[in-house]
């Protein structure tokens, strides 16, 4: 019998569902998704996850899938062949200039509305060729709002949101965004041109805890960052060529879980005016240890606090570019336009070279 490429990528996919199948839980349904409906899959990934229950995985084949993705149970949504893109279906990038990320008519990618959810090997591309916003940034016309992002306008938590090996690219707000206080994992992913306006974010948290590790991000007006939160560590990660590297605000704010760690990290080439490392007001200690800081005008930087704590900067090395106006420590009682409070932070071991001043305090 001959074997055909159609019938040796079907044989390929049977034999994939079933590990998936296997690995996810012996109980669990697995269900695929292929252009056109091909090798016996489903055409839409919106219907396989209708079609699916709790805790089952929807296994995306290669291709390019124009839909806006609503995950409202507990499911894996997993990539196959290393080829499968998700684009929005609909082009609304910025309907609501200056309010929140979950705007009415604001086009996602992939809207979280569950717990347990699992997100890996795709890639996310807010640029339908198909479509045009007139947003251009970075030679990508912009028509996704959102890459990934938990609806917290339900009021609910969504816990255990894993995002592992995902491209997000091209998006005019949010990349990656837990947004409704839940816990989250963001684990070896790569987000990109993400700076629609001054507020966009690749990678961020709102209130929540979690791990943000080994990810990469280039081109964010904002990086990688966490508001309100109840313990973030941000271990490993590489950010390139943008205007803030990693920062977390209010930490602690909400009178629980521990202080946020920002270690191992590497930060270089950073955009104009770029920030390496800041800690704005926090209510509990925050450390920030190991980092790597090249090529941005503050290379470490605290403002103000909210109750008496302390921030501690140890084994850093912050080289900048030597150029007029840049400092390498910056700590201030500035809280950028909420006022001034006291600040105290503690400085070990670090080093710092290539900026008109060392420390401005």
């Amino acid at each position: 019998m001959r074997i055909t490429p159609r019938r040796l990528v079907g044989h390929l996919l049977c034999l994939a569902l079933s590990s998936l199948a296997t690995a996810a839980s012996v109980h669990a349904a697995t269900r695929c998704v292929a252009l056109g409906g091909a090798y016996g899959c489903l055409s839409s990934i919106n219907i396989a996850i209708s079609a699916s229950a709790a805790g089952d995985v929807v296994v995306i084949t290669d291709g390019h899938y124009a839909e806006n993705v609503v995950i409202d149970k507990p499911l894996t949504l997993t990539g196959i062949g290393g080829g499968a893109v998700l684009m929005p279906a609909v082009s609304n990038p910025n309907p609501c200039p200056g309010e929140g990320s979950l705007c009415a008519g604001a086009s996602n990618i992939i809207l979280v509305q569950a717990s347990n959810v699992v997100i890996r090997n795709l890639t996310l591309d807010g640029d339908n060729p198909a479509l045009t916003s007139g947003v251009v940034r970075d030679g990508a016309d912009l028509d996704a709002r959102n890459g990934i992002i938990t609806n917290h306008l339900t009021g609910i938590p969504y816990n255990n949101l894993t995002v592992t090996n995902v491209t997000v690219q091209n998006i005019y707000l949010r990349g990656i965004y837990a947004s409704s206080g839940g816990t989250f994992t963001f684990d070896r992913n790569t987000v990109r041109n993400v700076q629609g306006e001054d507020a966009s974010i690749a990678m961020f948290n709102h209130g929540g805890s979690g791990r943000m590790t080994r990810n990469t991000v280039s081109k964010a007006k904002d990086a990688i960052s966490s508001n309100w939160s109840s313990g973030v560590q941000f271990l490993n990660n590489t950010v390139r060529q943008s205007g803030s590297g990693i920062h977390t605000d209010n930490s602690g704010g909400d009178g629980v879980g521990a202080g946020d760690v920002i270690a191992g990290n590497r930060i270089e080439d950073g955009a104009p005016g770029a920030y390496g490392i800041f800690v704005f007001v926090p209510y509990v200690p925050v450390v920030v240890r190991d980092n790597r800081i090249a090529q941005v005008e503050v290379g470490l930087s605290v403002f103000g606090q909210a109750q008496a704590v302390t921030t501690t900067f140890t084994d850093n090395v912050v080289d900048g570019r030597h150029t007029p106006g840049t400092a390498g420590v910056l700590v201030t009682t500035d809280q950028l336009g909420y006022g001034q409070n006291d600040v105290t932070a503690v400085f070990t071991r670090n080093a710092i070279s290539g900026f008109e001043n060392g420390f401005v305090i």
